[in-house]
Formats: C-alpha cells, sequence, structure tokens
C-alpha cells in the first residue's frame, strides 16, 4: 500500500493497489490518483504536487512534464499540468468546508479546448474522467467570470512588478520604490497598474480578473526588487513568468527588470537575455521613462538644434502684436489669442512670450498667474517646453513654480483623498478585516495629519473585534472541536488582552468535553447487559479512540458483547431443547471466532443429534413393543386382528399425519392473525418456527416491498418492526448520520451519500447528517408515503402520486435531479448521484438529472413494478420478473438481461454493480466487484436486499444481516444485527 499526499489539504492517503479515485480523510475532497508504479514515481508526484500546492505552478509543470515523458498513458499527470497551467488553487469554503478551486492563471483558451485535458480524459479510467469533467465545468465557469470582469477594465500602459510585504508582514523597500515609480509614470501621463493603490478599491474581490486584465493591456512590465528571493517570490514570479509567456507567444511587450542593493548575477535566470536596469544609476528614472515612452509611442518634442543659448527679447515689431494677443486672451478670445502669437512668431521663433501666450490660449487661461490652476502639470506640453527653452531665467523660474504648486497640490488632494476614504471605511467598519483594510490604507499616508496614529485605532478595533467574536464563540461552543476551534482564534490575537488565557481556557474545555464523554462512555460499559448497550458503548469510544484508552475500551466493550452473547446461547443451551440448541448457534455464529464459540456450536450440534438419536430410539422400541404384542395376540379370531388393525391404523393416521398437521394449522393461523392485528413480531417468530413453503411465503409477502434495509455510500440503516432504526458507519464528527437512535414510528427509511432520512407514520420526515446542499431541510414535509435519498439531495413521494425534492444547489452539485415539482401519478421513487428517478402507476417511468451516460433514457419503458437508481446507471424490474437497465454500462453494472423470477433491485448510490432478490430468497449481481460486493452466490432465504459503494447486505426472514463486500469500516458491523430483537 502506498502513502500518497492529498493534493488539496497535503494530508496523507493510503492508496491500494489499483484504486484511481479515493476521498481525503482529512479534508473530505474526492479526488482522482496518478499512477504509482515505483517509489521514484511517487517521490517526484509527491514533490510536483508540494511545488503546486505551493502555486509554484512552472515548477510543479516540469516535474508533471518528466513524467509523462517516462509514461505519456498517466492520466493525473495530463490534468495536473492542466491544474498549473490555469493556475488553480484549492481554498476551503468556510461555509461548505469543502475545498475549491480558485483561478491565478486565467486564460484566453477554455479549458475544454486544452490538450492536455484531452489526454487526461483519454487515458482516465470511469471514475476519473467523471472527476476532471466535474472539475473542468467548475474551472471553465470561474474562468468565465474572470474573463467577463477583465473585459470592462481600461487598458494599462504599464505594470509594475513587485514584494508588497515581507515575511513579518511589514511592507518592503520595493514596495516604496514602486510606489515612487508609480508616481513619476503617472505624472508622465502613462495609466499605470500599481496593485497597492489600483487594486485598493477592490479589497474583497477576487484580484485575478484585474490582474488579468492588465497583464493582457499594457505594452510595458517593470519587474523590480532589492533581494533575490523578492524576484522569484511565488506571486511576484506568476506575474512576471506569464508576461514573459506572452512576449515568447509573439505579442509586442517589453519586460525590463530594476534591481537595487544587489548583484545583476542573481537576477532571475529568466532575465539573463533582458537588458537590466540598475536603480541605483544616476539618471536612471529619467532613462526608464524616456526608454518607456519609445516602447509604447508616445511623441516627444523633436529635438531642435540651438546655435547659441542666449535669450532674446521681444523687439519692437513683436510688442504690439503681443500686447494684442495677451488682450485677446484676457477677453477669452482664445483663437485670436492663438493667431497673434503665431504672428509674433513668425517674426521671432525664439519669443518666450509668444509660445507662452499660445501655452495659456491651449489651457484656456486668462492671465499669467492663473496657471497655476491648471488641473494637470503641463510640463509635458510642446509650448511649455519651448518657452522654457528661449526663456529668460525669470520666466522659467515662474513657469517651473507653477508646475511644483500644480504637483503639489495634486498631491495634497490625492493624499486627502485617501484620508478622507480611509476615515469613511474606518466609520463604517464592521469587522475586522474592514478595519485592517481602513489601518493599511492609513499606512500609505502614514506621515499626513494624524493617518499613523487613526492605522493604530484601526488595527486596535480589529482586534477588538476578533477578541469579542473569539468570546461569542467561546460562550456558544459546546463540543471539544468548537473548543479548540474557538482556542486558534485567540492564539491568533495571543497579544492582545487576556487571549493568550482564554486560548488556554478553551483548551482545558474542550479537555473537559472528551473527559465527560469518556466517562460518559464508562457509565455506559459498566452498565450494559446486553450486547446492543456494549455495543453503543463501543462506538463512543471509538469516536473518542484518540482520547486516552478510548480505543482499547472499545475492543473491551465488542469483546463484552460478545460475551453477553456467549452467556446468551449458554442459557439456551440449558433449556436443553432441540429448539433452544439451534437458537444457540444462531446467536454463536455470530461469534463463530470468539473463545469457544465453535466448540459450543459442535456441542449443540452434538446435543441435537443426541435428541434426534434418542427419539429414534424410542421409536424403535415403540414398533419393538408393538412386534412383540401383535406376536402374543396370533392366536386371537381373524375378525378381532382386522379390529385391532383397523384400530392402529386409525391411531397412526391420527398420531403421524391428523394431529400435527391439525397443530401446524393452528400455529399457522395463529400467526396470521397476529400478523393481520399488527404483532409483526411474534407472528414471524410462529412463521419461522413453522418453517415450512406457506410460512415462508408469508415472509416474503411481508418484507416484499417494505424497505427493511437501506445502504448509503458508508453506512447501512435498518428498519426495525417496532418502528424504530438503527444504523452503523464512519459517522463523522462534522455530519452524524448515523444519529438515529431517538427516531420512533419510522414507516420507511432512506439513506443517501453521507445523510439518512426517515418517514413517520403521519406523514412527516425527519433527516440527520450532511446538509451542505439543503438534503435535509424536509421539516415541512407532509402527507409523505415514501421518500428517496440520493448522493446531494433528498426526494418524498406523497400520497397524492405528487412528488418534493430538496438539496444540490451547488454548481458543483446540481444536475436538475430536484425538478419533480410536475410529476404525477407516481408510485414509487429512487434516487442517485446526480438523477431522480419515478415509477408511473401505469407501468411507464420519468428521469430527471444528469443524463451524460444515458441514465435518463427510461422513457420506452413499460409494465415496470419497481426501479433503482445507481451512480450512472438505472435499473427496472418489469412484471414478469425479468430486469433492464439503462446507463454507463463499463463495468458490466447492466448486465441484467438474462435475469428471471425477480422480485426486489439494488443499485447503488456511489458503486457500478447491480444487486438483485429472487423469489426463491436467493441473491444475483453483476458489475464491479473490486471488493466482493457482488459475493452473494451462496446467499439463502434473504427477503429484503440494499447495496452501497463497496457493499452490499441482505436480511434473512430471521431478521439477520448477511454482508459481503469490503470489511474495513465501520458499517460491517451490521452483520451483527437481527432486526427482530
Amino acid at each position: 500500500m502506498a502513502v500518497f499526499k492529498c493534493k488539496m489539504c497535503g494530508g496523507a492517503i493510503d492508496i491500494s493497489s489499483g484504486e484511481t479515485v479515493i476521498t481525503c480523510d482529512y479534508c473530505g475532497t474526492q479526488q482522482t490518483l496518478p499512477k504509482i508504479t515505483d517509489e521514484r514515481r511517487e517521490q517526484l508526484y509527491d514533490r510536483a504536487n508540494h511545488f503546486r500546492r505551493n502555486n509554484e505552478f512552472d515548477k510543479a509543470m516540469a516535474i508533471y512534464e518528466q513524467i509523462l515523458n517516462e509514461d505519456a498513458t498517466d492520466a493525473e499527470a495530463y490534468w495536473s499540468i492542466v491544474l498549473c497551467r490555469y493556475g488553480i488553487e484549492y481554498v476551503e469554503d468556510p461555509a461548505t468546508h469543502k475545498r475549491i478551486p480558485t483561478v491565478n492563471r486565467a486564460q484566453f483558451t477554455s479549458i475544454f479546448d486544452d490538450d492536455n485535458y484531452k489526454s487526461a480524459l483519454a487515458n482516465a479510467d470511469t471514475l476519473q474522467r467523471g472527476v476532471y469533467e466535474a472539475e473542468a465545468k467548475a474551472i471553465n465557469e470561474i474562468q468565465k467570470g474572470i474573463l467577463a470582469i477583465s473585459q470592462k477594465e481600461e487598458p494599462f500602459d504599464v505594470f509594475i512588478c513587485y514584494k508588497e510585504t515581507d515575511s513579518s508582514g511589514a511592507r518592503t523597500p520595493d514596495s516604496v520604490l514602486a510606489n515612487d515609480l508609480y508616481h513619476q509614470l503617472t505624472q508622465e501621463g502613462f495609466k499605470v497598474f500599481f496593485a497597492r493603490i489600483t487594486l485598493e478599491d477592490k479589497l474583497g474581490s477576487a484580484y485575478e480578473p484585474y490582474i488579468f486584465a492588465a497583464l493582457n493591456s499594457s505594452k510595458v512590465m517593470v519587474v523590480l526588487g532589492t533581494k533575490a528571493e523578492y524576484f522569484n517570490a511565488v506571486w511576484v514570479k506568476n506575474e512576471w513568468s506569464r508576461y514573459l509567456a506572452m512576449i515568447k507567444a509573439g505579442e509586442r511587450k517589453m519586460l525590463i527588470p530594476a534591481y537595487r542593493d544587489m548583484d545583476a548575477y542573481d537576477l532571475p535566470e529568466e532575465f539573463s537575455h533582458l537588458q537590466a536596469q540598475d536603480m541605483t544609476k544616476l539618471g536612471f528614472m529619467q532613462d526608464l521613462i524616456r526608454g518607456i515612452k519609445k516602447i509604447i509611442q508616445v511623441d516627444e518634442p523633436a529635438p531642435t538644434v540651438v546655435r547659441e543659448t542666449v535669450v532674446t527679447q521681444q523687439s519692437a515689431s513683436t510688442a504690439p502684436l503681443l500686447e494684442r494677443a495677451f488682450m485677446f486672451l484676457e477677453d477669452g478670445k482664445w483663437d485670436s489669442a492663438t493667431e497673434y502669437c503665431e504672428k509674433v512668431l513668425d517674426l521671432d521663433p525664439k519669443c518666450a512670450e509668444g509660445y507662452l501666450g499660445e501655452l495659456m490660449a491651449e489651457l484656456k487661461v486668462r492671465k499669467r498667474s492663473d496657471l497655476r490652476n491648471a488641473p494637470m502639470p503641463f510640463d509635458n506640453m510642446d509650448n511649455y517646453i519651448k518657452a522654457m527653452r528661449f526663456g529668460d531665467e525669470a520666466l522659467k523660474a515662474e513657469l517651473e513654480g507653477y508646475i511644483d504648486f500644480i504637483k503639489t497640490r495634486n498631491e495634497n488632494a490625492r493624499i486627502d483623498g485617501i484620508y478622507k476614504n480611509a476615515k469613511t471605511a474606518m466609520n463604517n467598519a464592521k469587522t475586522d478585516s474592514d478595519f485592517k483594510k481602513a489601518a493599511s490604507t492609513f499606512r500609505t499616508i502614514s506621515n499626513y495629519k494624524d493617518s499613523a496614529k487613526l492605522a493604530e485605532v484601526c488595527e486596535e478595533s480589529a482586534l477588538e473585534w476578533l477578541y469579542n467574536s473569539a468570546v461569542a464563540k467561546m460562550n456558544s461552543a459546546k463540543t471539544d472541536i468548537t473548543f479548540r476551534q474557538v482556542a486558534q482564534c485567540f492564539l491568533d490575537i495571543s497579544d492582545y488582552k487576556d487571549s493568550a488565557k482564554l486560548a488556554e481556557d478553551c483548551e482545558e474545555s474542550a479537555l473537559l468535553y472528551l473527559l465527560y464523554l469518556y466517562n460518559f462512555a464508562v457509565d455506559k460499559m459498566n452498565t450494559a447487559k446486553t450486547p446492543d448497550d456494549c455495543i453503543i458503548a463501543a462506538n463512543l469510544f471509538w469516536e473518542l479512540s484518540d482520547y486516552k484508552d478510548s480505543a482499547k475500551l472499545a475492543e473491551v466493550c465488542e469483546d463484552k458483547a460478545k460475551d453477553c452473547t456467549l452467556i446468551w446461547a449458554q442459557e439456551k443451551m440449558g433449556k436443553n431443547t432441540m429448539e433452544s440448541f439451534n437458537e444457540a448457534i444462531k446467536l454463536l455464529k455470530h461469534i463463530s471466532d470468539y473463545k469457544n464459540a465453535n466448540e459450543l456450536i459442535a456441542e449443540c450440534e452434538r446435543k441435537i443429534e443426541e435428541i434426534k438419536a434418542k427419539k429414534e430410539a424410542e421409536r424403535l422400541e415403540q414398533e419393538r413393543q408393538a412386534e412383540i404384542k401383535r406376536e402374543k395376540t396370533k392366536k386371537i379370531a381373524i375378525i378381532i386382528s382386522s379390529v385391532i388393525a383397523i384400530v392402529v391404523a386409525i391411531t397412526i393416521v391420527l398420531t403421524t399425519v391428523v394431529i400435527p398437521t391439525t397443530k401446524a394449522n393452528k400455529m399457522f393461523n395463529e400467526a396470521t392473525k397476529l400478523m393481520e392485528s399488527g404483532n409483526e413480531v411474534d407472528a414471524i417468530k410462529l412463521y419461522e418456527k413453522l418453517n415450512d413453503d406457506r410460512s415462508k411465503t408469508q415472509l416474503i409477502e411481508y418484507f416484499k416491498g417494505k424497505t427493511a434495509l437501506s445502504v448509503g455510500y458508508d453506512h447501512v440503516a435498518g428498519l426495525k418492526p417496532d418502528g424504530t432504526v438503527v444504523a452503523v458507519g464512519n459517522n463523522t464528527y462534522r455530519y452524524n448520520y448515523c444519529n438515529v437512535e431517538d427516531w420512533v414510528d419510522i414507516v420507511d427509511i432512506a439513506t443517501g451519500y453521507i445523510h439518512t432520512v426517515g418517514v413517520r407514520s403521519n406523514g412527516t420526515v425527519v433527516a440527520v447528517g450532511s446538509n451542505v446542499n439543503g438534503q435535509c431541510d424536509v421539516s415541512g414535509w407532509t402527507d409523505i408515503v415514501a421518500i428517496a435519498a440520493g448522493s446531494s439531495h433528498t426526494v418524498g413521494l406523497k400520497s397524492d402520486g405528487t412528488v418534493v425534492a430538496v438539496g444540490a444547489k451547488g454548481n458543483d452539485t446540481d444536475y436538475g435531479q430536484c425538478e419533480v415539482s410536475g410529476w404525477t401519478d407516481i408510485v414509487a421513487i429512487s434516487a442517485s448521484s446526480y438523477h431522480t428517478v419515478g415509477l408511473k402507476s401505469d407501468g411507464t417511468v420519468v428521469a430527471v438529472g444528469d443524463a451524460d451516460d444515458g441514465q435518463c433514457e427510461v422513457s420506452g419503458w413499460t409494465d415496470i413494478v419497481a426501479i433503482a437508481a445507481g451512480n450512472a446507471h438505472t435499473v427496472g424490474l418489469k412484471s414478469d420478473g425479468t430486469v433492464v437497465a439503462v446507463g454507463r454500462h463499463f463495468e458490466g453494472q447492466c448486465d441484467v438481461s438474462d435475469w428471471t423470477d425477480v422480485v426486489a433491485i439494488s443499485a447503488p448510490v456511489g458503486g457500478a454493480h447491480t444487486v438483485a432478490l429472487k423469489s426463491d430468497g436467493t441473491v444475483v449481481a453483476t458489475g464491479n466487484n473490486t471488493f466482493d460486493q457482488c459475493d452473494v452466490d451462496s446467499w439463502t432465504d434473504i427477503v429484503s436486499i440494499g447495496t452501497g459503494t463497496f457493499f452490499t447486505v441482505g436480511l434473512k426472514s430471521d431478521g439477520n444481516v448477511v454482508y459481503a463486500g469490503d470489511l474495513v469500516d465501520k458499517q460491517s458491523k451490521c452483520r451483527y444485527w437481527n432486526l427482530f430483537e
């Protein structure tokens, strides 16, 4: 058995030979498995999956490619490359605790068109293909959402790639450098993507759509850093590696590495062919901006050859024209002002005042001093540049003063806007996340007003919110799990107030709760008097198996249950009758491998043989005495002999035929009356005691159509004649789908993937287990006569023939299997993973839900009397005892065409096999037999059947349960049941 780490959470998973799909015990996620042919392959997958879980997708992809070079048929390697290409990260949904995919490397190409995805499907088996297709649907929906958002974003010119925070959460020097670069570039008029500012209004949203849009629209990416590890940080590399891939694909883009306080040779190897920029170099910023302008084709003023640098003064001929031009400016006649300035420049091309006038007309400014009121700096405008070129020092100083004023004013306005937004966010904050976001915004302008102080206030408020939330959770906690979860909440803020102490209190409460459960189980163990009591105590200890000596005590309880069974058997043996010995044998067979059970069985069988031998000896002795008597009466007259012979004959008939027959008839009639009066338990015991053909027929008729057993994915539920229910299985703390011990007055039961449902005699419904998809929301149902449960939904049949359904609300589970509102005239229902089937009173069948494998193609069926829905197939029983099936057939689960004399059928929620009960009490099965779940050929005297993913159960007419399949899990304990006791 190989050990493989879960691709979602990294937990260890034991893999048995031949398995391709498994469910992780830690995170509960169903996932596909690779081909582990040797230890080297196992190590390659372990390393590759480690990189992928840490979002180092390129490293992981290289290893998966290596695996495919060695084995081009490994479906999991192809699928893993798909996950890397789309940057799939699995995160836990706090509401459902399910692991859901997020896309960190969006593509324009659909996942369905990806060659690696197609290769994964081509090389996968049936179970793997189903998982791949379901995951691909989910990823495709996420990607469509990303593309929809990204298409609405305005294009960017420059993308700044950098590391924002270090391992302690503090801002890096790279962040400060990136901030300076952002402001320089925006002042030059570029549209710049800078995550800390560009995404600040996207807090609480997924960032990938906006990053994806920016990567695709920007013409230049500047990757800056001060340490080699910052350049290779996971999310930094995710951005620049994607950008390099676009360049390699032929897109006209440019990547510029910029470094500081490090050696250029320490830059990533991928940058070796690029011209890197040293940020400490004098004039770095000007060189960088000039280079970016050339790349994105921003026009710069054409260079002018200047032969002398002496500033010329306005001549007498241009003075009147300039005066007119400035008068036009005062009147707001911009075109006229421009016209006269052009006349001035025609006479004197180096007249700075002429360019100044044209600049004012272009900006629609009436007075020179009003230039300071321009909304944006104008130092990139051609007229400004020429005015500065030909103007005297006074004019240059004046114009530079206006530019500095505008920049300072705008920067102050920007910072003040951030300050006001941060204060609004702080005042409206309701959660720790809200306060942290406000604090982060204040930190970006920490030198402005009281921003630093307000950041501290927000951070304090965030801690206070977390503290109060943890206190509230602590006060409502009831189990060891919830107390430990709350303890972690306090540990996350251990330095705040008394959080460290409260964390210790929660841990202590968790231990006290475990101690309470432990003592409760000990009390159950000490007071147990019957095998059932002992098993209940054992189950309690198994739930606490990691606490103290619970695992050992669970085994003690199970042994005690066997000891109780031994005592019961020995008490029955003490009655010394053939019936009591047979009853003892039935009990001992349940524990045949325990202590001297086999010896006692042999002793019972020997006693039975002795009783039979004694009766036979008595019979022979009676015959011998009769023979002696006949010899003594030979001399009696023939007529007297004849009379005696007649009398003897009559006596023999009476004693051997008439009297026993009369007694049997009396018992049969008494059992029938008990059954009719509702005393089913005593009636069944009498039928079993008679054990003749008509009694067996009555038992089969009693159980026909009555669901005595129901089987889910990995648990079994049994309905007792008194209306109570028992259940065993992997009853996890999260879902508790076997907690049915308080159910009473139940007339029908159904088991889903991880939930259990029951119908009361008054038509109401109860349910326990997982309610992630709303499959247990049945408290309002009334007038229900039958129930069915699927993987993530529940279906109820009402007395008027209509059907109701709940569940399957998630995108990964909803295939329309609950769309039954229009059904009428229904007499039976069945549900499975993703489809629902209904039987109508005229013998036809309807179906809704997932139909990819043809499992819903039942419209042509007629003369059907029973139905069963499997994982991806549907089975129907016809009135003549033959069987039909449609759907997935890869493992032979639909090979039923030669079955005859069938009275009941069953198909598993999550498996690929089919089981049928014949009228003579035998059972047949077809399909997947990996765990011997189809080994039912030896079964006899069966009255009810049920089947799960890896096992099959049957109920015998005496109430005992037989079991075939995987015996590892707890559901196999149902083989110790007797539903009539």
